[in-house]
């Protein structure tokens, strides 16, 4: 769902965030915080629709070089876990988000898995199997 009244940005990143697999829209804190989640676990947090911004999970390894972009900034609160704020001016900025997102999706997605990933051609572990 979209509408007219949203922020070009916010209606992206919305988009973006939905068509991800299990993802889930959720305003824990009212109609004025959205959410998406994946596994019940928070992968993006969008804010108000009138917004142009994200905050997402990065991996340890790259918030250095993250934070070294003016438009990124440590998040209040639950920065010291990993995530990040990104406020979106430009084009460059926004594709730049929307890779964050998709690792943020990645890194929340698997950690609801209890951190294990399949390797490809892999059919997992079985219950019972060692």
């Amino acid at each position: 769902m979209t509408n007219e009244n949203w922020n070009p940005v916010f209606q992206a990143l919305h988009e973006h965030c939905a068509a991800k697999p299990s993802a889930v829209k959720d305003k824990p804190w009212g109609e004025d915080d959205t959410v998406f989640k994946v596994r019940g676990k928070i992968f993006a947090f969008l804010g108000h629709h009138d917004h142009a911004g994200v905050t997402v999970k990065v991996p340890p390894d790259e918030i250095d070089r993250l934070l070294a972009f003016p438009y990124i900034k440590r998040s209040r609160y639950i920065g010291r876990y990993g995530w990040v704020s990104v406020s979106i001016g430009n084009e460059d900025t926004l594709d730049l988000a929307l890779r964050l997102v998709d690792q943020s999706y990645d890194l929340i997605a698997a950690k609801a898995r209890g951190g294990r990933t399949p390797r490809p051609g892999s059919k997992g572990r079985r219950k019972g199997s060692p």
